[in-house]
This record gives structure tokens, sequence and C-alpha cells, in this order.
């Protein structure tokens, strides 16, 4: 009975070993993924500056791998598709841009750059059907702050506002572009081109 009760008694102390054992191994691999949730934003970002940095000195190589790297983190990362986007085009690879940039775009609704960006490419190619609603996004989402502007930022309101003006003149909506020139009028009163341009659209209507 002696030896009976001492092997009962040793399995269940490996029992509760074994319990312990796993408990703490749980414990570690939530702790591990917690970590991971809460570092992967601030590693993405790193990778990005990373290709950044890379792209500033041409090495593009470089800095695809570490978008590759940080949409492997954060497969809907806006930025790292608009940077990869930049890549192709700047390779001359425009089929992987275009891919690219849509992912931007489809990412992040708000992303300015990289809507404009894929629209000037549509309209680089004459396809200026296709550039229009991605023009049309960046003016929906308002003029640039100012600070940015002034620290030397790409006005990309004005912009989009002047190229979606043009991609309707081509596509053949007249009242379109000039509401568009209108609308670049009220929100930027000295840009000279805007009236010249008004009064030769009217003088092709009245021909």
């Amino acid at each position: 009975m002696e030896n009976g009760q001492v092997i009962c008694s040793r399995r269940k102390v490996l029992s509760s070993s074994y319990r312990e054992l796993a408990a703490k191994g749980s414990y570690s691999v939530i702790f591990i993924v917690l970590a991971l949730i809460v570092l992967r934003p601030v590693m993405v970002d790193h990778m990005i500056s990373r290709a950044d940095a890379y792209s500033a000195y041409g090495m593009h190589q470089d800095s695809k791998r570490e978008c590759n790297k940080a949409l492997l983190l954060d497969s809907d990362n806006s930025e790292a598709w608009c940077r990869l986007a930049r890549i192709h085009r700047t390779e001359g690879d425009r089929d992987m841009a275009y891919g690219a940039y849509l992912n931007a775009t489809q990412a992040d609704a708000t992303n300015k750059p990289a809507h404009f960006e894929l629209g000037m490419m549509y309209a680089q190619d004459h396809l200026y059907r296709e550039a229009i609603p991605y023009f049309d996004q960046v003016r929906k989402l308002g003029p640039d702050k100012p600070q940015d502007i002034r620290r030397g930022g790409f006005p990309y309101h004005k912009a989009s506002l002047d190229t979606l003006a043009l991609c309707y003149e081509k596509a053949g909506d007249i009242a379109k572009a000039e509401f568009t020139l209108e609308e670049i009028r009220v929100f930027y009163p000295d840009y000279a081109k805007t009236d010249t341009r008004l009064a030769d659209l009217k003088q092709r209507q009245e021909k």
C-alpha cells in the first residue's frame, strides 16, 4: 500500500508540475502575441522609413524589400503600397505601379499622394476618364493644411483641381471643367491661369 501511495503521490506532483508549465507557456505565448500587436505599427513605420532612406539614395531594390517586409506585417498599409508603387513607376514597370497604387487607394481613401499619383499616371497615359475619380477624391478631402504647404509640402488639393479640370475638358465634359475651374477660383483666387482657361473654354463653347 505504501508503494502505491508513493506512486500516486508522485503522479499528482508531476501532473501539477505539467499544469504549471502549460499555464506558464500559455501566458508566454499570450504575452508574445500582445507584444507583436502593440509593436507591429512601430515596426512597420520603421520599415517604411528605411524604404524612404534607401529610395533617397537610389537603392530601389533595398527599398522594395523594406516595403514588402512592411506589407507582410500589415497587408493593408497604404503608405507601404504607395512607396512600392513609386519604386515600380521609377523602374518603368507601370503595370506593377498601377496595381500597387490601386492597393494604396483601396487601403486608405484619405491617402492624398496615392490618389493624386495614380490619377497622374492615368492622365499621362491619356486615360482621362479613369483619372477623374482619383483627382475628385483629393478634391473631396479638401485643401491641404497651410503649415504643410509652408514646410514645402506638395499642394495636392490645388494640383488635383487643376488636373481634374483638364481631364474633364479632355473627356469632353466642358460643363464640369468650367465648374472645377470656378472652384479653383474660390479656393485659390491668386491662381492666374484659372481666368485664362475659363475664358478659353467659354470662347470654344460659343463657336
